[in-house]
């Protein structure tokens, strides 16, 4: 069920639907809809709950207030950056990202940033979500009530980014997140464009941005019949969505079936029954979104099922190259989103380097292979010291004023909250390309393939159809 305040106006796709929204996809994505944005006001019990806190959050938000905000016991005042990442758990996979950019950033600003002719020295707190919804809220409120922070930033799924946004909203403090899709981030927390958050912020790619890349690919390959499996969660709701998610794909000749009304548990070990009905329908390409856990035990019983799609396209699985790798033989040829690689054609505003240096100083320090996550959790950094640099003190109204007018350029490109058509006051949209997983004879290497979405990218490689079972 979706949460009070949430996406009531959100329907999950019935088994073989092929009613779409209007809008394009091949290209264009669709446009979002004003009825699609026109949701219910915030419900700020809602927020609330998921970390626990309703008999003190909102007490403690007035007095943090009237303090204006964290502040240093004795010594300097410096600037407190809360960061919140899943560092354990399902997504564990995030820690070696996030502590890279972390370890980094503190080398970077080492020196202080400047705020109103000021410079203050700079902390950054650091707390694990554990990869829960729950664990996440509790983070954001230590965050705030115990390290007393200024600012708040978050990565790591929409499990971890909208608790953190929804404890930093009802609790006034300032916070930009990433790393989930902006339909999840903004329709899961009830968004409502005539009355936007005041403290929160997020950027990140569009579903229908993804849509249309993954159109863009499937269309290379042929297919025309589509299986579409996510889970019952905020981004799965998100590709869900018949007002811009996958099903949107049926107003251009594509076929979707989805089994069942609502989407599977995360955990599950029961995807028999997608492989029996993608088989009957006659599936060409299975697409989704899930956790690496859940795409493996898919695959193991695609597999098992005999059955041989032309593409797998599936979103946050397939982000990092371990992930990948524990799939053997089934990662090879496997199709996901690429919001950034070494190859797009951006620069740090930090340190003027390049997508390739951050990439190969990550695998140089860290001996692993780059993941899209690593230029958004790095960008995170800078629209948060941008935003810093623009305040005219380290009062929380400033600093929040500072992120509304934030115009960056980062190494995933421009952030500019609320400057793109069609999409709301609190958000940046990033464009997204294709990717294609490469098992080459040493690993398993993530070539772009398809740049549709920003043509500004080159290409790596031509797209391939997934290898046949032997």
């Amino acid at each position: 069920m979706f949460r009070s305040g949430g996406m009531g106006g959100w329907r999950s796709p019935a088994a073989g639907d092929d009613k779409g929204a209007s809008g394009g996809v091949g290209g264009h994505p669709p446009a979002v809809h004003r009825s699609a944005l026109d949701r219910a006001p915030l419900d700020r019990r809602s927020l609330l709950r998921w970390a626990g806190t309703a008999a003190v959050a909102a007490p403690a938000a007035g007095v943090l207030a009237a303090c204006g905000g964290g502040s240093s016991s004795g010594g300097q005042r410096k600037i407190r950056i809360g960061y919140v990442l899943p560092r354990t758990g399902a997504l564990g996979s995030y820690s070696i990202i996030d502590s890279y950019v972390v370890a980094s950033m503190r080398r970077i600003l080492a020196d202080g940033v400047k705020v109103g002719g000021r410079t203050y020295p700079v902390e950054i707190f650091v707390r694990d979500s554990a990869s829960d919804r729950h664990g996440a809220g509790i983070a954001a409120t230590d965050l705030i009530f115990k390290d007393k922070v200024d600012i708040v930033l978050a990565g790591g799924t929409s499990d971890t980014a909208i608790p953190v946004a929804d404890q930093c909203e009802i609790n006034q403090v300032p916070c930009i997140s990433t790393i989930a899709p902006w339909q999840s981030w903004w329709y899961g927390r009830g968004g409502n464009v005539d009355m936007p958050f005041h403290w929160t912020y997020h950027f990140y790619w569009g579903v229908d941005d993804v849509v249309a890349t993954y159109v863009a690919m499937w269309r290379q390959l042929g297919v025309t019949k589509v299986g579409l499996v996510y889970p019952e969660d905020d981004d799965g709701r998100a590709f869900a969505s018949q007002d811009f998610g996958i099903p949107t794909i049926s107003r251009f000749n594509f076929q979707v079936t989805s089994p069942g009304q609502a989407g599977f548990q995360p955990g599950t070990d029961a995807f028999r029954d997608y492989v029996e009905q993608f088989k009957q329908a006659g599936v060409q390409s299975v697409v989704g979104v899930a956790q690496a856990a859940d795409l493996a035990t898919f695959q193991r019983q695609v597999r098992a099922g005999n059955f041989t799609p032309k593409a797998l396209t599936m979103s946050k699985a397939l982000d990092f190259q371990e992930d990948v790798r524990a799939l053997g033989s089934n990662g090879d040829a496997l199709t996901t989103d690429v919001g950034w690689s070494p190859s797009h054609p951006f620069r740090s505003s930090l340190t003027n380097r390049t997508s390739r240096d951050l990439a190969n100083d990550f695998a140089t320090t860290r001996g692993r292979g780059w993941s899209p996550t690593l230029g958004f959790v790095y960008a995170l950094f800078e629209v948060a010291v941008k935003a810093l640099g623009g305040a005219a003190s380290l009062d929380r109204e400033a600093i929040v004023a500072a992120i509304r007018e934030v115009d960056a350029q980062t190494i995933v490109g421009p952030v500019a909250f609320g400057s793109q058509p069609n999409v709301p006051k609190n958000v940046a949209r990033v464009g997204v390309v294709g990717g294609q997983w490469d098992k080459s004879d040493t690993d398993f290497v993530l070539k772009i393939v398809n740049d549709s979405g920003n043509p500004r990218v080159p290409m790596d490689s031509q797209l391939r159809a997934l290898p046949e079972q032997v």
